[in-house]
């Protein structure tokens, strides 16, 4: 006798347990799978297009859509410098994140690589961990930094509340003896 691990289904009535409607594999009597068609399509720029491009002109050609890159600073409203600083705010914790990993990663690598002739062990992990404690610090910089965009948006706010929002005047009435 063999047993399933598959959990009982769910049936109209609200009650669980094997009904003669589904098969084993969940689909019901008739029931067929058909898995999406995706076509993908990639053009790229024709070479040789006569020296003007984004070689020459290093800001075009740039994907300023990715997550990963920083929009262009133009600074033309309140809403502008706000998307500007999380932007920044954004890149510089996800590459925070990454140079930390990167870190641990070549740390990792280094205490494992074959020791210098009339090293021990110990000093081979120490010189493992001073070039990690590197990529630490610049990650600890890139955490800074993002830390450094909230408080830019932030002294905005505060230093420019009255520009962006004037405050209503009010009304004086004339002086009456």
């Amino acid at each position: 006798m063999t047993t399933s691990n598959i959990p009982p289904r769910q049936t109209r009535s609200g009650s669980a347990g094997a009904s003669g409607s589904t098969t084993r594999n969940g689909f019901g009597a008739g029931a067929t799978f058909s898995p999406g068609l995706n076509i993908n399509v990639n053009k790229s720029a024709p070479t040789g297009s006569g020296g003007v491009g984004a070689a020459a002109n290093p800001g075009v050609g740039l994907n300023r859509t990715s997550p990963l890159a920083l929009p262009e600073p133009a600074f033309y409203s309140t809403a502008d410098v706000r998307s500007y600083c999380e932007a920044l705010r954004a890149f510089a914790m996800y590459a925070a994140i990454e140079v930390e990993v990167g870190a641990e990663i070549l740390k990792a690598a280094l205490e494992q690589a074959p020791a210098l002739p009339g090293d021990n062990v110990f000093q081979a992990r120490m010189r493992a961990r001073a070039v990690g404690r590197k990529l630490a610090k610049a990650a600890d910089a890139l955490s800074d930094a993002a830390k450094d965009a909230a408080a830019a948006w932030a002294a905005f706010q505060r230093e420019y509340a009255d520009v962006a929002n004037p405050r209503p005047q009010r009304q004086q009435r004339p002086f009456q003896f």
